[in-house]
């Protein structure tokens, strides 16, 4: 029993370390966008669309990628999805204009569309406390990616050419397909033929779920404050509000602290605690810190200690957000999760896209993003309790027996 536990962990480090080299491929060429898109003799604004058509690429696949996990194992899966990744980050630094460069993240983003399979296969292997507590340290790795990509990117570019930032996301992406061609459990083939009536049924019932699709939905608009704060904070910080790198990488490292520290809250806590308690708890924090930034953004200072609590209530209701959303539907994890994560690649390139269209009418100002901001941490917070107060009681957060697959 040991070894079998001590098996699952080592195949979750290097799920997570997949995870994190993904959007470490994402966070570390941020810095160098605004030189990427002068040495391409292309505008600004392709700085916010590498970073929506990153998300885009993320979402193209999920459908497809359910049955097929349920018809031939996870584990196939997902090593083939860290080969597509390694293969288009590999082809991103010989791009030779800005079109091939932004095909080349489109297909380097598609290497995202495999991580759900790592989420379904946690839900399934753990008990309902266990799953939440990895699933906010898993989401940690969204916000641990942007706290050190700058970092990294920066000092990076300080001394080789962007395209060394790939190198670098390249060189981990193989260790994490080693290490989960060896950790990572083998399946049987579920289904030995696909049925392709039956996958659509369970699709439709997967979409009409009312829980399942509110539930994805507000997550999703809850992420792209922060998103879109990742593709912008370049652009705002730097561009137009003229400040260092060192006064980017700060931001960067207060605001997604936010998250960090909150998730780490919820590891201490026993195995009984309310995950609708966590979403209202996380909601106040939100709100609170969404309408804070776009009062007080003619003080950049202030501005970041108000995302950093946006980002603290973020953390705390993600993960009970997700789990109440993943466990609504009643159908196969796999095609629930592939569901979840194609809603959510959409809805969040999408909002990313709206910012970068606002932003862009007023320069990449502070003011248009924390401005934009108020009216939607309104309408998370709105969402975030009517979804708590519906779903009372109906949480699952008791210990159960692991599930195999």
């Amino acid at each position: 029993m040991f070894e079998k536990r001590q098996h699952l962990l080592y195949f979750s480090l290097f799920f997570i370390l997949y995870e994190l080299t993904v959007y470490l491929s994402n966070d570390m060429i941020m810095p160098a966008m605004p030189q990427v898109v002068r040495e391409f003799q292309a505008s600004n604004r392709h700085i916010g669309l590498s970073l929506s058509l990153f998300i885009l690429g993320g979402s193209m696949l999920q459908i497809f990628l359910g049955p097929i996990a349920d018809r031939v194992g996870k584990r196939k899966v997902m090593l083939a999805g860290v080969t597509l990744y390694l293969v288009a980050t590999a082809c991103v630094p010989f791009s030779a204009t800005i079109g091939q460069f932004l095909t080349a993240r489109f297909f380097q983003g598609m290497g995202s569309c495999f991580i759900f399979i790592g989420y379904a296969a946690i839900h399934e292997l753990f008990d309902d406390a266990e799953a939440v507590k990895l699933t906010a340290m898993l989401s940690n790795t969204t916000v641990f990616a942007p706290l050190i990509g700058p970092v990294v990117g920066s000092a990076v570019i300080s001394m080789f050419p962007w395209q060394s930032i790939f190198g670098i996301g390249f060189v981990l992406g193989c260790i994490a397909w080693l290490g989960l061609f060896t950790f990572m459990p083998r399946t049987e083939a579920v289904k030995p033929r696909a049925d392709l009536a039956a996958i659509r049924a369970s699709y439709l019932t997967i979409l009409r779920n009312k829980k399942f699709m509110s539930g994805i939905l507000i997550a999703a608009m809850s992420i792209t404050p922060l998103t879109a704060w990742i593709g912008l904070s370049p652009l705002i910080i730097m561009e137009h509000m003229g400040q260092s790198y060192g006064t980017y990488i700060l931001y960067q490292l207060v605001i997604f602290s936010g998250f960090i520290l909150s998730t780490m809250a919820i590891q201490k806590l026993g195995d009984g605690f309310s995950l609708t308690r966590l979403i209202r708890q996380g909601a106040g924090l939100a709100v609170i810190g969404m309408l804070g930034a776009g009062l007080v953004y003619r003080h950049g200072h202030l501005f970041i200690v108000c995302m950093f609590i946006f980002s603290a209530g973020f953390g705390l209701f993600n993960g009970a957000l997700i789990r109440l959303s993943l466990t609504a539907t009643g159908v196969s994890m796999n095609l629930t999760s592939s569901a979840m994560s194609l809603l959510y690649c959409v809805y969040i390139a999408a909002g990313v896209e709206i910012y970068n269209l606002v932003c862009a009418r007023f320069d990449y100002s502070l003011a248009s993003y924390a401005l934009f901001n108020v009216p939607l941490g309104v309408l998370i917070g709105i969402c975030l309790m009517r979804f708590a107060s519906k779903h009372d009681g109906q949480e699952t957060a008791l210990a159960q027996s692991p599930q195999a697959e």
